[in-house]
């Protein structure tokens, strides 16, 4: 396999990684993250560059990784072993430039940002050095020993960490400084309709409900529709945000972006939480609402004013989408709240992060039913170990 077609396979398949390019294109860093930490690193937040080497077997490990700031106490962490001669080769032509371009890639394995990165001359140098002979570093299949090594490199990053296996190794931590960001813009065409994204919008709530329809296209096409109306006394108000359907299975969805500025300048992971537990809730109540709609067989229209026509008479699967799920504080009210409405109003509900939502879309290859069984097996795990936090076991 070429080096272009290893790295699209691994971009599409990893939920976050960073991958260091140098080839007769030129070179580049790329990190895919979630939008919300996309947003962060563009409006500033600090971001660490991470190397480590194991040099304590037979073989010799090089491991990379990155440590973002969109949180100042509980950052995002990504790390991942150098593999291939490739990564080698091009993490040190990278590390004798004095700066070179990165791509920030999201859920959608699109470039929403690019920008010019660079370290400072001595942090460079200590890459070099630490990297030495390249022709030495392992390279070869991800094996039980680079699972090790690799666990060695997060506990050396936080000897908090309980790994009686880990050892310690050489590590380096570098800052990264970024400048002459540009937005790139995605255009995803449909049959309803056109959307554009892009991270300069400032309404983050309508560009995270132009991503999950951009992620819903490829399966529903025409079934596909984003702020679907009904009529009341007043004139029209929204059903929900995104409604997909087909024969057998409904899809209500409810999204909830999470102000990225805000985030960064609440300090308190416990507020930050609340916040979260609060959309969550609100994002519930809209569900349940819609699907009372559903019950009484109410017209839907699209945004042409026609009406949509489907069975409501199918259990729908509910969702409440956000942008960032952070595993931290207490969630056995949420819990308790959603098994209360599955079992009064008869529908699945599931409350996950795009990232998550992204890899049941992958793997549902194009079928609507794949994706329909797929969230049911969900509920089933949700309903077992009665906890939001659920991370399908998948490879893409």
């Amino acid at each position: 396999m070429r080096n272009a077609e290893r790295i699209y396979q691994e971009l599409i398949s990893e939920n976050a990684s960073i991958w260091y390019i140098a080839d007769d294109y030129g070179s580049k860093i790329i990190i895919k993250a979630p939008s919300s930490t996309i947003r962060a690193i563009i409006n500033g937040c600090k971001v660490i560059f991470l190397f480590g080497k194991d040099s304590q077997t037979d073989k010799i490990f090089f491991h990379t990784g990155v440590k973002i700031y969109d949180d100042a106490v509980n950052f995002l962490l990504i790390t991942g072993t150098h593999r291939f001669v490739q990564e080698h080769e091009s993490l040190k032509a990278i590390m004798q430039e004095s700066s070179t371009v990165i791509e920030l890639y999201n859920e959608l394995d699109v470039c929403a940002a690019v920008a010019y990165v660079s370290f400072n001359e001595n942090d460079r140098e200590s890459i070099l050095k630490m990297l030495g002979n390249t022709k030495k570093l392992y390279f070869g299949d991800f094996s039980t020993e680079v699972v090790s090594s690799l666990d060695s490199f997060d506990y050396s990053l936080d000897k908090s960490r309980d790994n009686l296996k880990a050892r310690e190794i050489e590590t380096l931590l570098i800052e990264g400084h970024f400048s002459e960001w540009k937005s790139k813009k995605s255009f995803f065409i449909g049959l309803n309709e056109v959307n554009e994204i892009h991270l300069d919008d400032q309404n983050e709530g309508e560009t995270f409900e132009k991503q999950i329809w951009a992620s819903l296209e490829s399966l529903f096409a025409c079934d596909l529709y984003k702020n679907p109306k009904i009529k009341n006394k007043n004139g029209e108000r929204e059903l929900t945000d995104i409604l997909a359907f087909y024969d057998k299975g409904i899809f209500l969805i409810e999204s909830k972006a999470l102000a990225v500025i805000s985030l960064i300048n609440e300090k308190s992971m416990d507020k930050k939480v609340a916040n979260i537990q609060k959309q969550i809730q609100k994002g519930i109540k809209q569900l349940v609402g819609a699907k009372k709609k559903l019950d009484k067989d109410v017209d839907i229209f699209d945004s042409n004013g026609k009406i949509i026509q489907f069975n409501k008479n199918i259990i729908p699967h509910c969702i409440v989408l956000v942008s960032e799920l952070l595993p931290f504080g207490d969630w056995k009210e949420i819990v308790y709240e959603m098994m209360s409405v599955m079992i009064k109003e008869r529908v699945y509900l599931h409350v996950l992060d795009l990232s998550e939502f992204m890899k049941y879309i992958k793997i549902s290859s194009g079928k609507k039913e794949y994706l329909d069984f797929y969230l049911m097996e969900r509920t089933k795990a949700f309903i077992e170990n009665k906890s939001v936090f659920l991370v399908a076991n998948i490879k893409v």
